[in-house]
């Protein structure tokens, strides 16, 4: 009877070996990558306190309530520039001298932008933003008091013009 001199070849040099290697190597690879990118293109937070804002929606829509009550809108006009702002205002009651009014972006803090508005006439305010504002597809526009007794507030579309109006306007009954 005559052996078989079959001389079998290392592990290293068998090509399904590397094959099957090939699977787990790239998808270590491609999770490398993956965390890089989610490292280096940190999107950050719109609030880092968002637990807490979210419990004081309550709060938030007294501020509404109040606006409400005093019979309070307002007719945003911003600049071809977008850089001043103008407000023309109804209320039951006198304004006070001073109004804060927010351009806030839905997705990035970063981007928001704020206004110190002053009186500079009856029920007319006028001021300008405290950085250039970044082209974007939509803002929430909210004018408040300094005390943070009110607020009327509004989403705005640049697209659909320089206008916003804020707070809700009591229809009234027309015979």
């Amino acid at each position: 009877m005559q052996l078989s001199s079959h001389v079998s070849r290392p592990w290293f040099k068998e090509p399904w070996v590397w094959f099957l290697i090939s699977f787990p190597l790239a998808a270590v690879v491609v999770g490398s990558f993956y965390i890089a990118t989610a490292i280096k293109s940190d999107d950050g937070l719109v609030t880092d306190d968002y637990y807490n804002k979210g419990k004081a929606i309550n709060m938030e829509l007294r501020r509404d309530t109040a606006a409400a009550t005093l019979g309070i809108t307002a007719q945003v006009m911003l600049s071809s520039d977008g850089h001043s702002v103008t407000v023309n205002t109804t209320s039951n009651k006198v304004l006070p001298d001073t109004l804060l009014l927010r351009l806030i972006h839905p997705a990035q803090d970063a981007y928001d932008a704020t206004a110190d508005m002053h009186k500079i006439a009856n029920n007319q305010y006028s001021g300008s933003f405290n950085k250039e504002l970044v082209k974007a597809n939509h803002w929430y526009v909210q004018l408040e008091d300094k005390g943070n007794q009110w607020r009327v507030q509004a989403e705005w579309k640049p697209e659909q013009g320089p206008v916003v109006m804020l707070g809700k306007p009591k229809l009234e009954k027309v015979e």
